[in-house]
Parts: C-alpha cells; structure tokens; sequence
C-alpha cells in the first residue's frame, strides 16, 4: 500500500482544518466589507456596494491570472507548499484591510489577495492527488463543508468582535488568527510521494494536454456557469438586508445571522453532497441543485421582511452547497495525477471569474435599477446558462469516452 493510501484520512482531515480556519478568519470581514466601506469612505449604502462589488472584481480578476501559475507550480513542487503560500497571503491581506482608509485601498488589496489566493484550489487538488477514487466524492465534500463551514461561524464571531471593538480591529484580529492555517498545514500534513491517479486519465499530463482536452474545457464552462448566481448577489445582499430592517436599527447582527445562515445551510448539503453523488450520481444531483438554487433566488426581491428573506436565502444555499460539490467532483477524473493541481489552478481561475463579474455586475445593477432587480437577473442567468451547459457537457464527456474506448481496442 502506497503512502498516499496510508496518508489521505488525515491529509484531509488537516487540510480541512486548515481551510477551515482560513474561511472563518475571512468571513469576519466579507459580510460587512460595503458597510466597513461606507463607514471609511462616508459614502452611500448603494455606492459602497458598488465598491465592494467592484473590489470583489478585482480580487477574482488576480486569482484568475494567477490560478493557473500557481497550479502548474504545485504540479512541480508540490501541492502543499501552494497551500501554505496561499495561507499566509491571504492573512497579510486582511491584516493590512485593517488599516485602509480609503475605498481604493481596499481595492487594491483585495486583488494583492486574489493573486495570492488558491488555498481552497490547493487543498482539493492536494486531497484529489492522494485519495482513492471511490472516497474522493466524500473526500472533496468534506473540504466544500469546511469552506461553508467557516464561513458560517465566522460571521457569528464577527458579530461579537464589531459589537466590541468595530470593524477596524476586526480586520486586523482576522489578519492575525489566519496564519493559524499556514501552521496547521506545515505541520500535520505530509504529501503522498507519489499521487494516486483517478481514473479514465492515464494519458493526460501537465498543463499544455489539460487545456487541448475538449471534455476539461466543458466542465470548465459548466462550473462558471453555475457558480455565477451566488457571487452575483453577494455585495448587496447586506445593504439589502438594511433596507428590510426598522429605521436606526444596529445591521451587524442581523447582517452576521444572514450569513452564518447562508455557510451552514451549504456546508450542511456539502458534507451529505459527497454520500449523495456516490449513490445516484452526479449527473442527477448537479440539475436537481441548479434548478433549487434559481427557484428560491426568484422571490427574494419581492420580500418584505428580514425574516421571509432568511427562509429564502437558507433554502437556495441547501441546494448551493450541492451545487457546488457536485461541479468540483467532475473535475479530478478528467487528468492525470500529474496535472491535478493545473487543473485547478484552472477552476480557481474559472471560479475568480465567476466572483470578479458576478459581485461587479450586481453591484453596478444594485447602483442603478436597485437591490430588488439583482435576484430575479441572477436566477434568469443561471437557469438560461446551467442547464444548456450540462446538457453540452455530458454530450463532449460521453464522446471524449467513446473516443478513450476506440483508442485502448485499436492498441490491444
């Protein structure tokens, strides 16, 4: 038995450790980035939503462009070293987010931390690399659970840590606590020496085969399309609740609750997502999840109360956190062991461009047709864009598998 076999419980026990820590310490200050912007700025909910949207652009546009560096770098030297490197970089991020001053330099941080980003990218392919395939589904859903995990409590945290200190200190608390994550993984993970390969991928290596595969640009183009409605109504969705509340009423908690609500209700789904995909599969879940999403995203801009809206926001996030296990599951069995960490240094790159256009395209629609428009838009696109694009999906896969079979009879 290989140590990749000996090794893969606890690698993905640490890694989700380590994933784990890093969201909650991030999740202290995305909920209330437009209202930590609006207090710096002294600018308007809706303008400060429109910036938020707009760093969150930026951000998503650096790990986009450095996604695939930073992939064919774990490919070379390792999956674990990326995780570490994007540990610590997303921890100087959001120390210096502490002592911003201006909308513009939270901008500009915001995408220093895009282009340093990747821990969630590097543990999957780190946890893809050394897991064997029956366990990978479950193995991928423990780490989906362990993002949205801790990005549930750390909202709830936060909600104390303003309440006593502001956002300020907030910010810089979150900076401090997130290199936790970059210890974690130097010191309980140690990497399979050699990778464990999924199946149907013998032949392909590195990153130059990856992106001249049909099938790996499909799932690609399916993963965006379905991961754009979540970030499309991230950076209104706390103004929103604003508007929703009493006149002079305190937001940070019912802000923080939203959010926790948001994260548990996904990282719930996630940890079943992987049990789920193993029994009926993949291809019944994925559609079944994309469907739930858009239905429970139409009503939200009709509400008329915090309450209902929290019932909405929590149903489509069951069938979020199915969502987005199920897309990331396709992903490992379309390379080689060799070109794991390319691959998703690739939807790290699709997934930074879901959340650069997705929070900026609602945020300029919130600036300009209100908050109420975003919902029913971003249902509309994720139904008239992930559905086509399963269905175009499956029909490359199934020939890239009629292709692999005529290739293996003419070689025996």
């Amino acid at each position: 038995m290989t140590d990749g076999h000996l090794d893969w419980r606890r690698n993905n026990a640490a890694a989700s450790l380590a994933v784990f820590l890093l969201c909650v310490t991030f999740a202290f200050t995305n909920p209330f980035l437009p209202l930590y912007i609006a207090k710096i700025d002294g600018m308007s909910l809706a303008d400060a939503a429109m910036w938020a949207g707009i760093a969150a652009a930026l951000q998503g546009i650096g790990a986009f462009c450095s996604g695939p560096l930073w992939g064919m770098a774990g490919d070379r030297w390792g999956r674990k070293p990326m995780l570490v490197r994007a540990c610590l970089g997303g921890a100087t991020g959001l120390l210096l987010l502490g002592f911003v001053t201006t909308a513009w330099q939270v901008v500009a941080i915001r995408f220093m931390i895009g282009v340093m980003a990747g821990a969630p990218a590097a543990a999957m392919a780190l946890i893809a690399a050394g897991t064997p395939s029956e366990h990978l589904p479950k193995a991928l859903g423990r780490i989906q659970a362990s993002i949205l995990g801790g990005s549930a409590i750390g909202p709830l945290i936060s909600i104390g840590l303003v309440a006593m200190w502001g956002y300020r200190t907030t910010f810089i608390t979150a900076g401090v606590l997130m290199f936790s994550g970059a210890a974690v993984v130097m010191i309980m993970i140690r990497e399979p020496r050699a990778a464990l390969a999924p199946v149907h991928s013998k032949e392909k290596r590195g990153m130059g085969s990856v992106l001249r595969t049909p099938v790996v640009w499909a799932a690609l183009g399916l993963v965006m399309c379905v991961s754009f409605a979540g970030p499309l109504i991230q950076p209104i969705l706390s103004p929103y609740v604003v508007t929703l509340l009493p006149p002079g009423t305190n937001p940070t908690y019912a802000v923080g609750l939203m959010f926790f609500g948001i994260s548990a209700a996904s990282a719930v789904a996630a940890i079943y997502a992987g049990r789920l995909i193993t029994r009926v599969g993949v291809q019944v879940v994925l559609p079944i999840a994309i469907i739930g999403v858009a239905l429970f995203l139409f009503p939200m801009g009709l509400t008329q109360g915090v309450g209902i809206l929290a019932v909405l926001v929590v149903l489509m996030s069951l069938f979020q956190g199915l969502l987005q296990t199920s897309s990331v599951t396709l992903l490992p069995a379309l390379v080689s062991a060799a070109a794991l960490s390319s691959m998703f240094g690739l939807y790290q790159s699709v997934m930074s461009l879901s959340s650069s256009l997705g929070p900026a395209i609602g945020g300029i629609a919130a600036a300009h047709i209100g908050f109420n428009a975003v919902f029913p838009i971003s249902a509309l696109l994720l139904l008239a864009t992930g559905l086509p694009m399963f269905y175009v999906f499956k029909r490359v896969a199934k020939k890239a598998a009629a292709n692999d079979t005529e290739t293996d009879l003419a070689i025996a």
